[in-house]
C-alpha cells in the first residue's frame, strides 16, 4: 500500500521538483497541500485546499490546527517545501501526526538564519567577510541581504559608501547582513545525507544565468571540479545534522577563492538535473525519512545542461468525448509523428474517449499508418476523396476537430459549430502531467 505525502505548499518550484521526482513511485502517493490560489491547482491530481497558511511566525498552535486540518486524510508524511514552513514545522514537529521529511530544529534554525549559518561555520569552511552593524565598510562595492529571506528578496549590491550611508541612515537595510562582495562565479552543490548522517553524494554546478533568485540555467561540474565541493560539503555535513537532500551556495570572491553564501535544510528546484542523471534527492529523501539507510546511488555519466523557463497550465470549461483528428501536416508534421499531439490522444485514450481519422490523404493511408505504428489507435477512420466534405461525416454530438487547415477548420465550424482546433491551440486542451 502506497504513503500518502502531502507536499505543502504545493504551488512553489520546490515542490513542483518534489512532486516531478516523485509522482511515479510505486511506494509513495502525492497530494498538494494549499492554502492560497496557486499554480498548484493546475498540477496536482490531488489537492487538499485552504489549509491554515504557515509562515516564518506561526506558533504552536496553528501548526496544531494544520495538523488537525489534515489528520482525515492519514497522511504518512509532510514534506514542507519553503524555507519558513521547514523551520517552524521543525520546532513543532510532536504537533504533526505524520513524519516531517524535514532534519531536526537545531539544523533547519541554523540554515534559516544565514547569520546562524555563518557563526557555526566560521573557521571551517571560507566566509564573506561580515561587517558588524556599527562597522561602515572601507571597501566597495558591499552585498547586503537579509538574514532571513529566500532567493534574490531583499538583496542587492552597493557600490559607493555614500549609498550605503543613506541606506543605512534611512532604516533600510537596518534588518540586513551586510557582506563583503564576490564578484566570481556562482555554484550550488545539491548534497543527500543518510540516515546514519553520511554524505552520499554532493554534487557542484554553475549557476549561470539567474532570475528572482532562481537558477534557470546550470551545468553539472567535472569530477576532477567537483573534488572541492564535496570537502566542503563533507565540512558543513559535520556540523550540521543533515538528513537526505539539501543543498549550499558558493561564490567566488576576487582572489577565485569559494566562499559561503548560504546552507538551506532543503533541496533545490534546480536540483532537477541531479535527477536526470539518477540523483532523485525527493524520491531518496522519502525512504530516509522511512527508515531505509541509502548506501550508494547509480550515478549515469554524461554531460547536461538544464534550462528552465515558464511553461503554461490551463483549465477549459469544454466537454467532448469524441476528437476527429486529420492526418497531414497534423498528426504527422514535416515527415514526423506530432509529439505534443500523440501525448494528447493518449490522455484521450485514457480517458475513453474516442479517437476518429478523418483526412483526405492522398497516398496509400494504411502503408502510412502502419510506417509510423499507428495503426490500432484509432476507433475509426475516415478516408475522404477530394471533393467530399469533412462537415458530413463528423458527427457533432460531443465533438471537436484538430486540423492544420483554416478553411477545413472554418467550414466544420461554421456547418455543425463544434469547437475547432489547429495544433498549437490543443495546448489548452493537455492536463498537466499527473
Amino acid at each position: 500500500m502506497k504513503k500518502k505525502v502531502l507536499i505543502y505548499p504545493c504551488g512553489t518550484e520546490i515542490a513542483f521538483e518534489i512532486y516531478n521526482s516523485v509522482k511515479y513511485s510505486t511506494f509513495f502517493e502525492v497530494y498538494g497541500g494549499s492554502s492560497d490560489y496557486d499554480h498548484g491547482h493546475f498540477v496536482y491530481d490531488k489537492l487538499v485546499e485552504k489549509l491554515p497558511f504557515i509562515t516564518d511566525n506561526s506558533s504552536r498552535e496553528e501548526v496544531s490546527k494544520f495538523n488537525e486540518a489534515v489528520k482525515n486524510y492519514g497522511f504518512d508524511f509532510i514534506y514542507p517545501a519553503m524555507d519558513g514552513v521547514l523551520t517552524v514545522f521543525a520546532r513543532y514537529r510532536e504537533e504533526l501526526d505524520a513524519v516531517l521529511v524535514a532534519p531536526d530544529a537545531f539544523t533547519s534554525e541554523a540554515s534559516r538564519r544565514k547569520s546562524k549559518t555563518y557563526e557555526l561555520l566560521k573557521g571551517i569552511i571560507p566566509l564573506p567577510r561580515l561587517y558588524n552593524e556599527d562597522e561602515i565598510p572601507e571597501k566597495y562595492p558591499v552585498f547586503t541581504k537579509p538574514d532571513i529571506a529566500q532567493g534574490s528578496k531583499g538583496a542587492r549590491r552597493i557600490d559607493t559608501r555614500e549609498i550605503y550611508l543613506s541606506l543605512r541612515n534611512s532604516g533600510e537595510i537596518s534588518d540586513n547582513l551586510v557582506l563583503e562582495y564576490l564578484p566570481g562565479k556562482e555554484y550550488t552543490v545539491d548534497c543527500f545525507t543518510n540516515l546514519e548522517g553520511r554524505l552520499v553524494y554532493a554534487g557542484g554546478r554553475g549557476r549561470n544565468r539567474i532570475k528572482t533568485g532562481i537558477s534557470v540555467n546550470t551545468e553539472l561540474v567535472s569530477e576532477a571540479e567537483n573534488k572541492i565541493f564535496w570537502e566542503l560539503a563533507e565540512k558543513i555535513n559535520s556540523v550540521l545534522h543533515q538528513r537526505g537532500g539539501w543543498f549550499f551556495q558558493l561564490r567566488e570572491a576576487e582572489n577565485g577563492e569559494l566562499k559561503l553564501l548560504e546552507v538551506s535544510a532543503r533541496i533545490a528546484g534546480t536540483s532537477a538535473i541531479t535527477r536526470n542523471i539518477g540523483v532523485n534527492l525527493p524520491l531518496l529523501t522519502l525512504f530516509t525519512f522511512s527508515g531505509q539507510n541509502i548506501e550508494d546511488i547509480i550515478i549515469n555519466d554524461y554531460k547536461i545542461e538544464l534550462d528552465r523557463a515558464f511553461a503554461n497550465s490551463y483549465r477549459i470549461s469544454l466537454e467532448y468525448d469524441r476528437v476527429y483528428i486529420d492526418f497531414d501536416d497534423t498528426l504527422i508534421w514535416n515527415g514526423k509523428v506530432n509529439l505534443r499531439l500523440i501525448s494528447f490522444m493518449y490522455q484521450c485514450l485514457n480517458e475513453s474517449k474516442k479517437l476518429i481519422l478523418i483526412t483526405r490523404h492522398g497516398g496509400d493511408l494504411t502503408e502510412k499508418l502502419i510506417k509510423y505504428r499507428l495503426t490500432n489507435l484509432f476507433d475509426e477512420i475516415i478516408h475522404l476523396n477530394k471533393t467530399e466534405q469533412k462537415s458530413d461525416f463528423i458527427d457533432k454530438t460531443g465533438a471537436i476537430l484538430i486540423d492544420d487547415s483554416y478553411g477545413e477548420r472554418k467550414e466544420v465550424h461554421k456547418k455543425l459549430g463544434i469547437p475547432v482546433f489547429d495544433v498549437p491551440m490543443t495546448e489548452c486542451l493537455m492536463k498537466s502531467d499527473d
